[in-house]
């Protein structure tokens, strides 16, 4: 039945659609559109009459509740009537009363639909008695001439096929609905099909990389004299979505079927249905249900799989939350100690120094926490761009290097380094955190005393970043989920490695964004790794390094601050660090209290939190600029809020500069001096 995948376009085929309400006809008739039918909408039942009196539909959609003659009345007379009493009948309802439905179906209706309508459930169910309208009326032209008793005999097998095949229909739809687990579905559907409509079948899933088959499922004895044509067609079916069809050696009876399980536009599986020689060839009806048949379990399955990807989400959600209290709940636990320690001690005694560098090192780890997932989420949205040059990828090997010497992270570790020059064009930010998660990683899974050795070296047009290590290594498991966000070989209670699982897979987006790819080797457990990066190479060299330039002294002592931010312990420790360094610092809580200090202190420097309560930091900035001597004033930004359209938001608005919180002391100091030089050199170009 070539004609079944195949068939030629041909006239429009009738769908008649009766209910009272004039909305609900506009809405069915647009639902029906895509299929491409002549659909006919009519108010009432005596107007579906005398449509059926003028022509044949391949199904009526009719709903129950209609005044004057209901949907039950019109669907006696409809079965009365010789030229419409196998029309499909689809009752359409809101109400789940099973009295009514036994009376639908008592009244020879195919389906019973309760409202609100799936829209595709309703289109593929009318798409198969379409095709199924087209197949009789062709079964009904051959019928024409022959002779009476074979019209009769055709007729009676017809009803039978349909009433079987509304049966069968019923009866899947609640197996299918019955369960989501996709074993049990996949036992359920095979079961639809075995023995009513095929000797046997098997039900393969696609793999998820798409590459062949995984679960499956059968019934029924194999056919062995079918196997490798059933495996092509299989195959055949799932490259190209359509239906494959097995013929004997003359190429008269079709003995199997190949069916792919499409849902949403995508390929889950194949459904390989032997007919077996007891049975025959399948026939025009026979691969219509298995068409209705496959159309459903296609459903199923995808939701199966839906519900499995919704449980896993669940599960490495909870993961992470429970690895992101982990890794908050350490540095801020060190701190808390460190605090206590310094109230004990007192200030200026050896504990509380070492208490201070405590709590400055856990607040860096806090920070390159938020930063890592800040720049994950920004790479997987598709958020962060690229600032490119021609750098040589020995010499930021050297350099991350040297942030881990002067750290001690490497104290304890036998270092090879076996770097040759070779250029590439990316971003030096970027590069510099694809090395440092690398090397980073290789210290965390390798015992103090183990090797880590690192190699730079030009391989045809790529350049090569090797960094390899006799470390703990990787299972097979672990290895093929190596760069999963959020994965984490380490799920014990004690957790001894830390961090979020979040470095390699920034590692990999990274390398991609700049059209290279990374691998990861491991011979196993206690083995060792090895990360191997490859990046395009540059034919171009690095540009020189600009000269130093000595740092201008700062002006006349300290300046007139305000700060601005709604935190009081913020505004507190930012106005104490910013009186220590010899500056004048008034505060206000607010917007509309900062714009009122600005008029009485005169600030030469504004800061400004941009999340401030009521009038928000852009529209202070917008107001300050446009007050008297607002141009005078320099205007630094404090936020949050790190993006690249963040900061631009914060320039558009008037600021002079944007500082992410939390907020560095040193490089708040050379952010203050940086602006206040390039202000004073403004001005002394303006005299000259």
């Amino acid at each position: 039945m070539a004609a079944v995948a195949e068939r030629a376009v041909k006239d429009p085929v009738g769908i008649l659609v009766v209910d009272d309400r004039p909305s609900k006809l506009l809405a069915m008739e647009a639902l029906l559109s895509d299929l491409g039918e002549q659909v006919v909408c009519v108010s009432s039942g005596p107007d579906a009459l005398r449509q059926l009196l003028e022509r044949d539909f391949a199904v009526v959609l009719l709903d129950v509740n209609m005044p004057d003659m209901d949907g039950f009345e019109t669907a006696a007379f409809i079965r009365q009537r010789p030229r419409s009493r196998h029309v499909p009948i689809i009752f359409m309802t809101a109400g789940s009363d099973e009295t009514n439905a036994l009376q639908g179906y008592s009244l020879g209706a195919v389906d019973y639909i309760l409202t609100p309508i799936v829209p595709e459930v309703l289109r593929t169910k009318v798409r198969v008695f379409v095709d199924m309208f087209r197949m009789t009326q062709q079964l009904k032209r051959q019928a024409e001439e022959r002779i009476a008793l074979a019209e009769a005999r055709a007729a009676r097998a017809a009803a039978e096929e349909a009433q079987r095949r509304t049966e069968l229909l019923a009866e899947a739809g609640k197996t299918l609905g019955r369960s989501l687990d996709l074993e049990a579905t996949m036992r359920a559907i095979c079961g639809l099909f075995v023995p009513d409509v095929a000797e046997s079948v098997r039900l393969c899933l696609l793999r998820a990389d798409g590459i062949g088959f995984g679960v499956e499922a059968s019934a029924g004895p194999v056919a062995k004299d079918l196997d490798g044509a059933s495996a092509e067609a299989m195959d055949h079916a799932a490259r190209s979505r359509t239906v494959q069809l097995v013929r004997d050696a003359d190429g008269r009876e079709i003995l199997g079927v190949a069916y792919p399980l499409v849902a949403r536009e995508s390929a889950v599986g194949v459904l390989s249905l032997a007919a077996g020689a007891r049975r025959g060839g399948f026939d025009l009806a026979a691969l219509g249900l298995v068409e209705a048949l496959g159309s459903r379990a296609a459903s199923a399955i995808d939701n199966c799989l839906l519900f499995q990807e919704i449980q896993q989400r669940d599960v490495r959600k909870d993961q992470f939350v429970a690895m992101l209290a982990h890794e908050l709940r350490n540095p801020l636990g060190a701190i808390t100690s460190a605090v206590g320690v310094i109230e004990i001690a007192g200030e200026g005694t050896d504990a509380a120094g070492r208490a201070l560098a405590v709590i400055r090192r856990q607040l860096k780890n806090l920070t390159e926490l938020v930063d890592d997932l800040l720049d994950v989420s920004r790479v997987t949205s598709g958020k962060i761009t690229l600032s490119r040059s021609t750098v040589n990828l020995a010499d930021h090997v050297e350099h991350c290097l040297e942030i881990f010497r002067a750290t001690g992270s490497l104290e304890g570790y036998a270092i090879a380094v076996e770097a040759r020059p070779v250029c590439i064009d990316g971003d030096p930010t970027r590069l510099d955190q694809v090395i440092s998660n690398l090397i980073g990683n290789a210290v965390k899974y390798t015992h103090r005393g183990g090797r880590i050795r690192i190699r730079v070296e030009p391989a045809g047009e790529d350049a090569v970043l090797e960094v390899a290590d006799n470390g703990v290594g990787m299972s097979a498991d672990v290895l093929a989920r190596a760069f999963e966000l959020f994965f984490q070989a380490d799920t014990g209670p004690d957790r001894a490695q830390g961090g979020l699982g979040v470095g390699l897979t920034l590692v990999r987006q990274l390398v991609e964004l700049h059209g290279g790819h990374v691998t990861a080797e491991s011979a196993g457990a206690g083995q060792g790794s090895r990360f191997t990066v490859r990046l395009p190479r540059s034919a171009a060299r690095p540009a020189p390094a600009p000269p130093a330039r000595a740092a201008a002294p700062a002006a006349g002592g300290g300046a007139r601050i305000l700060v601005i931010e709604d935190n009081a312990d913020a505004r507190q420790m930012l106005a104490m660090l910013l009186g220590l360094a010899g500056h004048e610092v008034h505060e206000a809580a607010d917007g509309h209290d900062g714009l009122a200090v600005t008029e009485s202190a005169d600030p030469e420097i504004v800061f400004v939190d941009i999340g401030l309560p009521g009038l928000d930091g852009y529209e202070v900035a917008r107001r300050l600029r446009g007050a008297p001597r607002g141009s005078a004033r320099l205007m630094i930004a404090l936020t949050g809020y790190g993006q690249p359209e963040d900061r631009q938001r914060a320039l558009d608005a008037g600021f002079d500069a944007h500082i992410v919180k939390p907020v560095d002391p040193n490089h708040l100091s050379a952010v203050i001096t940086s602006l206040q030089r390039a202000r004073r050199e403004e001005r002394d170009r303006s005299r000259a």
